[in-house]
């Protein structure tokens, strides 16, 4: 294959921008001038681009493909602008459901319930009635349910809120509908199980909308055996259309019999070389671990002590594994950041690449600390506007002293940190092109909202595109592989319907993937 005729950037600093890229047995084998490549191979498909931009396949760093993708064949809750709307739409999924099965779904937004983020069970119930509920919350770190599941879950005013859990009560001390982090488990006992036949459904339906959005690897940022068996399955039948890996569960039971160290550098699609830890809940709900106590005097929940961490974290590291850590609040940051210095004091330098997800708060103090301990900044950029949750949720709560150094990606990128870009779906769009316009603008992409969101955070897009690429790639432990356009790596590759860098940055979002390749097959075509 020849793609020719267009803007080509490489992410190769001694040669950023090319015309044209020919392919052959799944690998670049030259990057050049559109007269030189034509000159020097012919195709059995050329395809001229017409001023198209190609860039190395998108990494996604941080997302939930399998769950995501499943979750889109149950109750989609997900960018519902209001409660009627809300309302209306779990009615319909009701509506739709035999008379004997639960109503399972998710999406909700925190701030339609501003400012204690607190939907109620008798929403619910005169909706549903005796039918089971059970919907998580946009970010997974809460689910609302209804009076019939309460009951089923053996939960009312006498049960104690579980380790690192809450159950959010009414102003008799019953439980209100709403269950936050571990409390959400107490109704994952009882509710219906997903079946291998559902979580492959949903990973083919996660991997087409990936492909879709230019994604040709990505970190699976939460797996257990039932997930990395699903993963196995595609991949034995070919069916793997990216690049994978699975950061396996710390609290999984099968954990250490799931860790493969020895994947890393292998050159397999799938590989289990990284774990992943939660080390705090969300500014909503208050469940993230902060230095100064919110509004409410709380200071939020760190789910393993720092001792408990240090020790995971020591004993990752000497095994070779990378440590992949949810940490949102400040606290959560800077004691995992203790547990990394720990670990190198203990193991000395290893190459495996520890990461921090999320970082919605930093100590400005900790800022310098990941160059130190290299370990890379693993933002979600969508977030990083000023949208209803942070105006009407967490400002009441933090106030506008922490609001003003939210996502800060600037700051860490001046002092030296690796930064790469995740979603979080279904958290948030899996779309890289709205998140990259936002970590340049900090402002919302699709200019609904109002507002700047700390600008001296923004980035440039050269910075985010290799967030995107390059430096996740390395994070990935296949920079030698893929991440940039250079003759010898693997056809991993985009192709937008215009160059990025010919528009308004406020433009970035409405860019189309005309093509996503993976070793030079097409797996995703416009």
């Amino acid at each position: 294959m020849i793609l020719t005729g267009g803007a080509v950037y490489t992410l190769e600093p001694s040669q950023p921008w090319a015309e044209a890229v020919a392919i052959a047995n799944g690998r670049i084998v030259a990057v050049d001038s559109a007269s030189a490549i034509e000159t020097r191979y012919t195709a059995k498909n050329t395809l001229n681009l017409d001023g198209m931009m190609v860039l190395p396949g998108f990494h996604d760093a941080h997302v939930h493909v399998l769950e995501g993708g499943v979750e889109l064949a149950q109750c989609d809750l997900n960018a519902i602008p209001s409660i009627d709307a809300l309302l209306t739409a779990i009615a319909a999924c009701h509506e739709a459901l035999p008379p004997d099965a639960w109503l399972i779904g998710g999406g909700w937004d925190y701030s339609l319930f501003a400012p204690d983020a607190n939907p109620k069970r008798e929403l619910l119930d005169a909706i549903a009635g005796e039918r089971p509920v059970a919907l998580a919350a946009a970010d997974g770190h809460a689910t609302w349910v209804n009076s019939r599941t309460l009951a089923l879950a053996g939960i009312d005013a006498s049960t104690p809120n579980p380790r690192n859990g809450i159950i959010e009560r009414d102003a008799t001390g019953g439980p209100s509908g709403t269950l936050r982090e571990a409390a959400s488990r107490l109704v994952d006992a009882v509710k219906p199980g997903i079946s291998a036949v559902e979580r492959e459904a949903g990973l083919r339906r996660g991997l087409t909308l990936a492909n879709g959005f230019g994604i040709t690897s990505f970190i699976e940022a939460r797996a257990d055996a039932d997930i990395v068996a699903a993963f196995r399955a595609l991949a034995s039948r070919g069916e793997l259309t990216a690049r994978v890996v699975l950061s396996v569960s710390a609290r999984d039971a099968a954990r250490d019999a799931l860790v493969d160290p020895s994947d890393r550098g292998s050159g397999e699609a799938l590989r289990l070389d990284s774990v992943k830890i939660y080390m705090d809940g969300v500014l909503e709900g208050e469940t993230a671990a902060l230095l100064e106590p919110y509004a409410s005097g709380v200071v939020g929940q760190l789910k393993y002590s720092p001792e408990a961490l240090r020790d995971m974290v020591v004993d990752f590291d000497a095994r070779g594994i990378q440590v992949h850590v949810h940490a949102i609040g400040d606290r959560a940051v800077q004691v995992t950041l203790d547990a990394f210095a720990a670990a190198r004091a203990a193991n000395g330098v290893r190459d495996n690449r520890h990461t921090i997800a999320h970082l919605q708060l930093i100590d400005p103090a900790d800022y310098p600390r990941f160059a130190l301990l290299d370990v890379t900044a693993n933002f979600q950029p969508l977030w990083a506007y000023p949208d209803s949750y942070i105006t009407d949720v967490n400002l009441p709560a933090v106030g506008q002293a922490r609001v003003d150094r939210m996502y800060p990606i600037g700051s860490l990128y001046r002092d030296g940190v690796r930064i790469v870009g995740g979603s979080d779906w279904s958290v948030s769009s899996m779309n890289p092109l709205p998140a990259i316009e936002t970590a340049i603008t900090r402002q919302d992409p699709s200019h609904q909202v109002a507002g700047v969101l700390n600008a001296d955070e923004a980035v440039s897009l050269p910075i985010m595109l290799a967030a995107y690429t390059r430096e996740a790639a390395w994070l990935m432990h296949q920079e030698r592989e893929v991440g940039t356009v250079a003759p010898g790596k693997l056809a991993d590759l985009v192709v937008l319907d215009r160059n990025l860098f010919d528009i308004p940055p406020s433009e970035i979002s409405e860019a189309q993937v005309v093509m996503t390749l993976l070793a030079g097959e097409t797996v995703f075509a416009r």
